[in-house]
């Protein structure tokens, strides 16, 4: 009982702010409108020239790829922005010494890192599906080819996967900082940084071979990768070239994953954020312990 009414306070604490839930929609409609604006075009012609000859319907296509592409990675960067919000609530919560009366109370201290990430993980799946029926939505309409039912319940585990692992380690992260000042620090960075980390940007396969060595165990790149192997695949198996292309441009543009000449399923993308989060949520609780023991 204890745990769902924190989980409710810090959920309307979000949604009773509502300029932050405006910026939260207009930031992924102006990420979107300036991907297709300016990159859009470009994306377009080079998987064409890649994949297809031109013609009108493969034109189609390439545009529902290009755009489901800068969707997802969309979906990634909202999982990680809004967890921050969220979990900056209990910044707030610290400075104020709202944390303090809580920790004071017989309550164990797991709860209430329990509380955090789950507020911040629903508040997220929210906003993440309310991305993906924008695009979904914005797909239909220019004739492109929706997702089904069945991908839309494996859509639905990896962003719950993807806002489980961001929301962790946004909360390690503010495990580490006691004031706004120096959250909000670590906020900016992050939020900078992001869009590279998920390949929305710059596709995978454009990356230094350091940086995509790196960037492959990062949950964020994970979680894109995975939404965009589910929800690609059907546009990208559409156009008529060899199977070689294909899986060269799915794996240039991050939809797939290899290490050592072996692929990652969909699955095991899935399995390898929600251990990442578990671990990342143990190391965050105990430090927070270890943290008010010395304070004490």
């Amino acid at each position: 009982m204890v745990l769902i009414r924190f989980i409710k306070r810090n959920i309307l604490m979000y949604f009773r702010d509502s300029i932050s839930v405006f910026f939260s929609l207009l930031t992924t409609i102006i990420i979107l409108i300036l991907m297709i604006a300016f990159l859009g075009e470009s994306n377009i012609n080079s998987t064409l020239n890649v994949l297809g000859i031109g013609a009108d319907n493969e034109r189609l296509h390439a545009l529902c790829l290009v755009t489901t592409w800068t969707i997802s990675g969309i979906i990634v960067v909202n999982a990680v922005t809004i967890s921050m919000t969220m979990v900056g609530f209990m910044i707030r919560d610290e400075e104020s010494h709202n944390l303090s009366a809580f920790l004071v109370a017989p309550v164990k201290r797991c709860i209430y890192v329990a509380g955090y990430i789950i507020a911040a993980s629903f508040v997220s799946f929210i906003m993440c599906i309310f991305t993906f029926v924008l695009g979904e939505m914005y797909i239909g309409v220019i004739g492109g080819i929706t997702t089904s039912f069945e991908e839309i319940a494996v859509v639905a585990v990896i962003i719950f996967s993807i806002i489980f692992s961001s929301a962790s380690f946004v909360f390690l992260c503010a495990s580490l900082v006691r004031t706004n000042s120096a959250y909000a620090g670590i906020t900016s960075v992050i939020s900078s940084i992001i869009g590279f980390l998920a390949a929305i940007y710059i596709p995978y396969g454009a990356m230094p071979g350091w940086l995509r060595n790196t960037i492959r165990f990062i949950p964020a790149f994970q979680g894109s990768s995975a939404l965009r192997e589910v929800l690609l695949s059907k546009d990208v198996q559409w156009f008529g070239c060899e199977n070689m292309y294909k899986e060269e441009f799915s794996e240039y543009m991050g939809l797939i994953i290899r290490i050592n000449n072996i692929t990652f399923p969909v699955v095991g993308k899935i399995i390898y954020m929600i251990l990442v989060g578990l671990a990342l949520m143990c190391i965050a609780t105990y430090v927070m312990a270890h943290r008010n023991l010395a304070d004490r």
